[in-house]
């Protein structure tokens, strides 16, 4: 059996870091559904008929990947019986002629901290994929409860990067255990006094708040270079390692933070947009301003713009950014001084293979 094993992970490795030499490619997700059971969904490309085998392991190391399932490929989703919600398990599918990569579920379930995240998982634009357990990415930690704290310690997390104001930070402070380090980095992302006016402005529109939420994130660009160098100079510390960047909502601050390490290890533009925009499932506007639902429709409507995440603020961004700039490329490595060797260590530590 360690021998079959042996030659699974071979191949894997293989296939895995050399997919695109197969024409034969898997496209897959892990999600839980409403009743909490966790599943596994997946499209192969071109179209084919037969089976895809499923392995499991409680880490992303190949060889410890075990068989646990066969589904059709056609039936494109199971339902995996996972040993428990609180004991992370990663997979791989196969079928005769591919493999997929690693697979895990990308958002982690707390008790109080929302929109809390694995950035791990995608693939380069040279099909690279980001280790898992590496970059977390977090709302408010201030408010985790004994379990929400357990759930970080057992997710390893060395470092947090906290995008929070020092005022904010004092004011709700993070508990955590010893062994972890906070690095305070404050981000202002919009004018407290401002963001005030504007929710006691009768006349407050979406298209008011859409452009002051666009207008927040070029500022986050512009007045925070060496906020995010520093940020970066964080995550060329390999011992850092597994990291959380954390904010309030950690939807802006820790959006464009996301945005800025994706695209510097080389991912996609339409999949930073994708997870950019996960965000917007944790966020529930009425939990964050209070009696929201007893004001005017337009009202409403603008304060939920200025509380959420849509693909017009990031969009907006990176159209600036690469107006000004020529290039994300060219704004990472000339404002925040990420020279291309500390790229490929970053790539190095942040990508399987590297």
């Amino acid at each position: 059996m360690r021998k079959g094993n042996n030659i699974l992970v071979l191949i894997f490795l293989m296939l895995l870091f050399y997919r695109c030499a197969s024409t034969v490619k898997i496209t897959s997700v892990a999600e839980r559904n409403k009743d909490g059971e966790l599943l596994l969904k997946w499209e192969v490309s071109p179209e084919q008929d037969g089976n895809i085998n499923i392995y499991s392991s409680q880490t992303d190391s190949p060889d410890s990947f075990v068989p646990i399932k066969t589904s059709k490929i056609t039936d494109q989703v199971t339902i995996i019986d996972s040993k428990s919600p609180d004991i992370r398990e990663f997979y791989i599918l196969k079928t005769t002629s591919a493999y997929s990569g690693i697979i895990t579920n990308r958002t982690i379930e707390m008790n109080n901290i929302k929109n809390f995240r694995d950035l791990g998982g995608y693939f380069t634009k040279y099909d690279n994929q980001m280790q898992w357990g590496m970059i977390f990415r977090s709302a408010d930690l201030s408010s985790a409860t004994l379990y929400d704290q357990e759930r970080i310690r057992r997710l390893n997390i060395k470092t947090i990067i906290d995008f929070r104001t020092e005022n904010s930070a004092s004011k709700y402070p993070i508990l955590i255990h010893p062994n972890i380090k906070r690095v305070s980095i404050p981000i202002i992302q919009m004018d407290s006094k401002a963001l005030d006016d504007m929710m006691i402005d009768k006349n407050l529109t979406q298209s008011d708040a859409v452009r002051k939420v666009q207008d927040s994130y070029i500022s986050i660009i512009e007045n925070n270079k060496d906020a995010f160098a520093k940020m970066f100079e964080v995550l060329l510390d390999y011992d850092n390692y597994p990291i959380v960047i954390s904010g309030s909502l950690g939807k802006d601050r820790v959006g464009i933070a996301s945005f800025l390490i994706l695209s510097a290890v080389g991912v996609p533009q339409n999949v930073i947009v994708s997870d950019y925009l996960l965000s917007q499932e944790s966020i529930n506007v009425q939990s964050i301003v209070k009696d929201v639902q007893s004001k005017p429709e337009y009202f409403q409507e603008a304060v939920t713009a200025l509380f959420s995440v849509r693909p017009s603020y990031i969009n907006y961004t990176i159209d600036y950014i690469n107006q000004k700039y020529g290039s994300v490329d060219n704004y990472i490595e000339k404002e925040l001084n990420l020279t291309t060797q500390n790229k490929n260590l970053l790539r190095k530590y942040l990508l399987y293979n590297q």
